[in-house]
């Protein structure tokens, strides 16, 4: 009989870190849905009165967040679907938190709109994606499998936003985005269902090069099925959806960078920057006649300008960039919501007017902040759970102070919770019988210090934790290993609080302790992989306690391991997409770095490793690399 077991997880009076990369409110306008860099979404609470609440922590990505979406009809379903770094992506139920669909692909995703057209397509609808890869994938909403694209005949390029335009004066839906350099695309979307159903190749209709490049947003005036919004870092432009002709271009000033816009209104803009802020424009006629004729003889469009009504600040942080949204609430009360989410943490909402005015003298009116709020509030108004599991190991250095826990591992087998400190101390308990003296019995028996013991040998901060015999039975079950802020890596023998050998790296701080896969072995023993901070990997043999290689010439910082296995070759991935492939045993760089090519290839990437930190992965798929190596002598 198959059984299931529930995960609980333990904070104290801290709360912990949640750095919203992706924001948006659900359709019925209850929850605030947040994803974070460190991996977890979050459900917020959303009052009629505007007032908001943690409800929930969502885990289900290994890797930054780096979009949201609806995934559904949400009044017959509540799943919205979210997208990592990695290529991840889940379809959550909103209502209960569970994550009921899970996919893996090769794909890094940057936007994502979902599509139904219910009498022309069967299933649950489609999810529209594009990235950092050509053009615009289509995904099935329900499975995560990838069902085709939409192509570009002519220059196929990433794709930076995209929207789905519904015009009832046409009776047609289209798709509308802008390419990295700046190339408007439409493609039909309804009357190609049956083509991408088929795997037929479907093109763009028409396209045009906007001359601005880093596209933020375009958007489509519903209210008027006329204006077209589209904004770039540094300009806002508006066209005619008819034929595609620039009405207005408003520049960046000041020095600030747009991320953002909607059409809230008929003739009505908003607009927000990186930094927080946000403006609401009325676009009014300048007063130039439709029958002056310009020389190559067509009509001269009516020049539109932009008046400031209103703007929205915040407090002046280093908390950038925001990430930004507005709702439009189509139930009562009625509500005209910005929003914005924090690298902090913190969700800000200001109530937008129906009619925003300016001030009497003309001057663009303040609109206030009407709600903000952090996880760590939540912490502070609830004090239900005051301290966790490690608050208890108080007075470990001379009776001062509460152990900050900087790294952590747990032993499932052992039931050991090892926690790495800021003050170099290393702790180990037991760790079901503490958490259930914390949940259960009032914490009475933590407050009588349970159990533990404390591994003193660092002198910085303990940053990484590794339990081997965890990831390979064939390693002594006692061994562990530690790293430090001063490069330190210490192998200890847990049973007996010894340390068995100390790895001076000679580097930058550890940020990452791994092991090679069971398949590669050197002198017929896996070996441990450390990442430090400066951008350098050393390879350390445990048997015979030395370090094999010191790796120090990359440029960025490691994001990714690869271990051949036949040759004795590690292959090191970077932040810039540079690949460096070191032999092991002589300490040479093989091949100087070259940069991915971004050949994707579905098996070979299932079958890579990434890190076990929550580390940001760049979606290298090194298909090219092991092609290379049947050339290696």
């Amino acid at each position: 009989m198959r059984t299931s077991l529930q995960a609980v997880a333990l904070w104290g009076q801290k709360a912990p870190p949640h750095s919203i990369t992706a924001i948006m409110i659900t359709d019925d306008q209850r929850t605030i849905v947040t994803g974070s860099q460190e991996g977890q979404l979050c459900l917020w609470n959303l009052s009629h009165e505007l007032k908001i609440s943690a409800k929930e922590l969502l885990f289900g990505h290994s890797a930054s967040v780096t979009c949201l979406a609806r995934a559904r009809d949400f009044s017959k379903q509540p799943y919205i679907v979210s997208a990592a770094e990695n290529g991840e992506m889940c379809v959550w139920n909103v209502t209960s938190g569970q994550c009921v669909e899970k996919a893996t692909l090769p794909y890094r995703h940057t936007a994502i709109c979902y599509y139904h057209c219910s009498f022309r397509m069967t299933g649950e609808g489609w999810l529209l994606c594009c990235g950092e890869y050509q053009d615009v994938l289509v995904i099935d909403a329900k499975t995560l499998a990838v069902v085709h694209g939409f192509r570009s005949s002519q220059f196929p390029d990433w794709i930076n936003c995209m929207c789905i335009v519904h015009s009832m004066r046409i009776q047609e839906d289209s798709l509308l985005v802008v390419s990295v350099a700046g190339e408007l695309k439409v493609w039909d979307l309804s009357s190609s269902i049956n083509s991408i159903q088929e795997k037929r190749d479907v093109y763009e209709k028409e396209s045009k090069f906007l001359e601005s490049l880093n596209c933020q947003t375009i958007r489509f005036c519903t209210y008027t099925e006329r204006l077209l919004l589209v904004v770039f870092s540094k300009c806002w432009k508006v066209y005619d959806y008819c034929d595609f002709s620039l009405l207005l271009t408003e520049v960046s000033r000041n020095g600030q960078f747009f991320a953002g816009g909607e059409m809230i209104a008929a003739h009505r803009i908003l607009i927000w920057t990186e930094d927080g802020h946000s403006y609401i424009y009325q676009l009014l006629n300048s007063g130039l006649s439709k029958s002056l004729y310009p020389a190559d003889g067509r009509v001269l469009k009516e020049s539109i300008y932009p008046h400031l009504l209103c703007s929205t600040s915040v407090q002046e942080n280093k908390s950038r960039p925001f990430v930004m949204g507005y709702m439009n609430e189509r139930k009562e009360p009625f509500y005209k919501v910005l929003f914005s989410g924090e690298v902090s943490g913190r969700i800000t909402l200001w109530h937008i007017p129906d009619v925003p005015v300016s001030k009497f003298d003309g001057s663009p009116r303040e609109i206030p902040v009407t709600t903000t709020w952090t996880l760590q509030d939540n912490f502070d108004k609830h004090d239900t759970v005051s301290q966790s599991i490690t608050d208890y190991f108080s007075g470990l250095k001379d009776g001062a102070g509460t152990a900050v826990v900087t790294s952590s591992e747990y032993i499932p087998s052992l039931d050991k919770l090892i926690c790495g400190c800021e003050d170099g101390t290393i702790i180990i308990t037991q760790a079901l019988n503490a958490a259930k003296a914390r949940l259960l019995e009032g914490g009475s028996l933590v407050k009588d210090s349970p159990p533990h013991k404390v591994l003193k040998g660092h002198h910085q901060s303990v940053t990484s934790l590794l339990y081997p015999h965890g990831l390979s039975s064939k390693l002594d079950q006692s061994w562990m290993l530690s790293g430090d802020l001063d490069s330190c890596v210490i192998l200890w023998d847990i049973f007996t609080e010894e340390i068995l050998h100390k790895f001076f790296l000679e580097a930058g701080a550890v940020t990452s302790l791994l092991m090679s896969p069971e398949k590669f072995k050197l002198r017929g023993e896996q070996i441990i992989c450390c990442v430090c901070s400066d951008h350098s990997v050393a390879l350390l043999h445990l048997e015979g306690k030395s370090c094999l290689l010191r790796a120090r010439k990359h440029l960025f910082p490691v994001r990714m391991i690869k271990w051949h296995p036949v040759e004795n070759f590690l292959i090191v991935g970077c932040a810039d997409d540079s690949v460096y492939i070191w032999e092991i045993e002589t300490g040479k760089l093989k091949f100087y770095p070259f940069h991915s090519l971004y050949i994707y290839d579905v098996q070979a990437f299932d079958q890579m490793e990434s890190f076990r930190e929550d580390a940001v992965m760049t979606s290298l798929a090194l298909t090219f690399v092991w092609v290379a190596f049947n050339g290696f002598s």
